[in-house]
């Protein structure tokens, strides 16, 4: 069987979201613009965004335009990833999703490369995965810090796999796993396969509309996913 490569999001797909990942957007956006910003407004319709895309539509909606957005965004990255530096630790609401580690444990010891795709910071993803233990697993990842496009992610990821590993991975072998339609939109975009969990804030039905390739409750049945991935 040819070596697959499995790109997973983060938020929703791997854990559960944080209060102090909501919590950093605000820090972020105070001190650099001196405004302040709620949770609605971040995660309102931005599930399965890239966080520089958050970050200059919310900037873009206050008024802010052009070169005014660009050259606050990476500022407000910064600070983004200072205050979660500090405050992920003692957060308790953070938690790896039901399963999850059963299922990657089983996917490294078949063989597949394990990667990530997630609009989060680069930083803060690692810090994420690190607390609930599941970094490990993970090889090479596209990060929401380099790009507003999820799909340039996917592919930054498959480019790195690529050259670390020295394999050219065909795209029947490369999976996407998500729990937005943004995720499944993005595998799509660049012709891989996808999975679609209801493990975030979209129910089974919201995803069955955007007919991903395969579609899940949750990673319980974990040998059904194992067949969907190794084409059983």
């Amino acid at each position: 069987m040819k070596q697959k490569l499995i790109l997973f999001d983060v938020d929703g797909t791997l854990v559960t979201r944080d209060r102090v990942h909501d919590i950093c957007f605000s820090v972020g956006f105070r001190k650099v613009i001196g405004i302040d910003v709620n949770v609605v407004e971040i995660y309102g319709v931005n599930s399965g965004k890239t966080v520089r895309s958050i970050v200059s539509d919310i900037l873009e909606k206050k008024g802010f335009t052009g070169n005014e957005v660009l050259s606050k965004i990476d500022d407000v990255l910064d600070e983004m990833v200072e205050y979660y530096e500090e405050k992920i630790e003692s957060d308790q609401s953070l938690e790896s999703v039901s399963h999850v580690m059963e299922l990657l444990a089983e996917l490294e010891r078949r063989g597949c490369v394990l990667g990530l795709v997630t609009g989060n910071v680069e930083r803060i993803a690692r810090l994420k995965l690190e607390k609930v233990g599941l970094l490990d697993f993970f090889r090479i990842g596209g990060f929401g810090d380099s790009s507003t496009i999820r799909s340039e992610l996917a592919l930054e990821a498959i480019k790195k796999a690529n050259e670390k590993l020295k394999i050219q991975f065909d795209k029947k072998d490369v999976f996407v796993v998500g729990d937005t339609p943004l995720d499944i939109g993005c595998g799509k975009e660049i012709g891989v396969k996808t999975i679609a969990v209801s493990t975030g804030p979209f129910s089974i039905d919201e995803l069955k509309r955007h007919n991903p390739d395969y579609l899940f409750n949750d990673f319980s049945d974990v040998s059904s996913i194992l067949k969907a991935i190794e084409g059983i």
